[in-house]
């Protein structure tokens, strides 16, 4: 329940106990005085009649009785019945109401005293008289109760009515007073309230001035000043601390940068150097390191965008392990000094490791160990790829001098360095963060003097459903391949005449391959394999949907990774040749 509510029963059940106390209070005490008086005045009026009777002598005080009795009967409708009795308690005469019905025997009343009593809901009043010979005779007058029912009742609906009024009245005075000792409260928690969601400080609540309210002793106002104080000084304080975590996050993201792009550029500039006399594999570095430097600007947009701003956060990809481990080897193996040695070993010709990461992250933070390695004066590091239950493992080991065991379970703090000039303490730090994000750990083991490994663990995924790992055709089959990529052309060339593949036709060009091949009538047994980005009018996705060949399509694509590209090749129920199985694809001939 709440606190208003609360205060308004209060209130109200207050006023309402109040009210029907005194309506209880006063129904007793004027009934009670009612009926005194009522007692009284019968009282009065018999004694009277007695001290006439007591006058009258013989048979004119019979007969003036008889008259003043029957006078008294006729006149006053609460009269029913009076008796007079003899000194031996005889009946002496009575005078009736034709509609009395005698509930008592009146000569059982005659052993009391003078006085009102109440019998059967009647009044009975009994007076003693004497004549003046000095006998006493009684006598007994039943009245009935009804006329002081009807006062008494009378006062009953009227005090029930005030108590009405008296109620309603409560009801509204509970309700402005409710309001109005609790409107600077409702102002005070409904600015709290406000301040909990948005966090703005500099909300304030409405007070009276200092001079009124030291005028009127007003504590709700007091309570309301001293809380604007307080928000004044956490507006303050949180002014103070927004710009501090603003200057620490800015120096964390241009550390983070530095320390991430200095081996992408160093790998580029390497590989530019080499380009004139090793074009090919220097050239598909030099890729692989753009790649990486433009993931890493993502992650800095991401780090500094708006509330508003979409945040490009890298998206998970399933994706093949092998190429992302061996790109990040190749990109350091081109800057070794030459007494340092890097090897990569486990892999298989034929990539087959599928898991669910962020490229960009993995491969940082693969590079951050291998750096970390020979910048803590290791002159070998060994990568070895594996696989342990449902999880693929990579070890990276060095023959460094080892981690000290009194910092050992520190590495993995931000900002935590030793043994490095000028080191962030972010390597490990992010490290650790990436692979954790995949569901995945990463363990160190350490020999003083002799060397660290570093393991990761990460969970691996099942061969995708379109995955295609293998081509199986008869020589004479018709067979068509699209790709601009000279190099790769080559090698479906190659593969070709290796089998004698006899209907084997190959496209550089997707306009040209549009304008030779009449896609609406290839036969029922033709085979597609093309690219997904060519310099044409057409992707492959739009050429396969056209072509509408199911199963006998393949699309090789270096974007076999990415989310829209499996999803389109799901939808079209074709193939999926990612590019870097191309070396070690298998194309297989069939006798019949």
């Amino acid at each position: 329940m709440s606190f208003s509510k609360k205060i308004f029963l209060a209130i109200f059940g207050t006023a309402v106990f109040s009210a029907l106390t005194v309506c209880l209070v006063l129904n007793t005490a004027l009934s009670s005085h009612r009926i005194t008086e009522f007692e009284e005045s019968y009282i009065d009026h018999m004694n009277l009649l007695a001290q006439t009777l007591e006058n009258l002598e013989g048979s004119q005080a019979r007969m003036v009785l008889n008259n003043l009795l029957e006078d008294m009967i006729h006149h006053d409708v609460d009269n029913l019945n009076v008796e007079l009795f003899g000194p031996d308690n005889e009946n002496m005469g009575k005078v009736t109401r034709p509609e009395f019905q005698p509930t008592f025997d009146s000569v059982e009343m005659l052993s009391k005293g003078d006085g009102a009593y109440w019998k059967d809901g009647r009044m009975v009043v009994l007076t003693s008289l004497q004549d003046k010979s000095g006998k006493e005779y009684r006598m007994v007058s039943t009245i009935s109760a009804a006329t002081i029912e009807k006062e008494l009742n009378r006062i009953k609906y009227t005090l029930l009515g005030t108590a009405a009024a008296l109620i309603l009245f409560s009801l509204w005075l509970s309700r402005v007073l409710t309001t109005t000792l609790l409107r600077k409260v409702n102002a005070i928690y409904s600015l709290l309230a406000e301040i909990t969601q948005t966090q703005d400080y500099s909300k304030r609540v409405n007070v009276a001035d200092e001079e009124s309210d030291r005028k009127s002793r007003d504590e709700l106002d007091g309570l309301g000043r001293n809380l604007n104080h307080m928000l004044q000084t956490l507006q303050a304080s949180q002014s103070r601390l927004l710009e501090a975590e603003r200057d620490k996050a800015r120096s964390q993201v241009a550390a983070q940068v530095a320390h991430d792009i200095r081996s992408p550029l160093m790998s580029m500039n390497m590989a530019l150097s080499q380009i004139e006399n090793a074009p090919m594999e220097p050239l598909a570095i030099l890729k692989s390191a753009v790649a990486r430097v433009a993931g890493i600007v993502q992650k800095l947009s991401a780090s500094i965008a708006k509330p508003d701003q979409e945040t490009g956060v890298e998206a998970p990809k399933l994706t093949l392990v092998e190429p992302l481990i061996a790109t990040v080897v190749n990109e350091h193996s081109v800057r070794l000094k030459p007494d340092q040695q890097l090897t990569l070993s486990g892999v298989s010709p034929l990539p087959e490791i599928w898991s669910v990461l962020q490229i960009n992250e993995l491969q940082s933070a693969v590079s951050n160990l291998i750096n970390n390695a020979f910048e803590a004066g290791a002159t070998k590091v060994d990568l070895v790829l594996g696989a342990e239950g449902k999880k693929w493992t990579l070890q990276i080991r060095d023959n460094g001098k080892g981690i000290p065991a009194t910092i050992l379970d520190k590495i993995f703090e931000r900002s935590f360095t030793s043994g490095k000039t000028g080191g962030s303490g972010l390597g490990l730090f992010q490290a650790k963060t990436a692979i954790e994000w995949t569901g995945g750990t990463l363990d160190v083991a350490t020999v003083e003097g002799e060397g660290t490994v570093f393991t990761l663990k990460v969970p691996k995924e099942k061969n995708p459903a379109w995955l295609a790992p293998s081509i199986e055709l008869v020589t004479d089959q018709k067979i068509f391949f699209v790709d601009d990529d000279l190099n790769v052309l080559s090698a479906w060339q190659a593969k070709a005449g290796a089998l004698g593949l006899t209907a084997a036709a190959f496209y550089s060009s997707v306009d040209k391959f549009i304008a030779e091949v009449p896609l609406a009538s290839l036969s029922e047994s033709a085979l597609l394999i093309i690219d997904q980005n060519l310099n044409g009018s057409k992707t492959g996705l739009e050429i396969l949907e056209q072509a509408a060949l199911a199963k006998r399509a393949y699309l090789c694509t270096s974007e076999f990774d990415e989310k829209w590209v499996q999803d389109r090749v799901r939808k079209l129920n074709v193939h999926l040749i990612p590019k870097p199985w191309i070396s070690q694809f298998e194309l297989k001939v069939r006798t019949s």
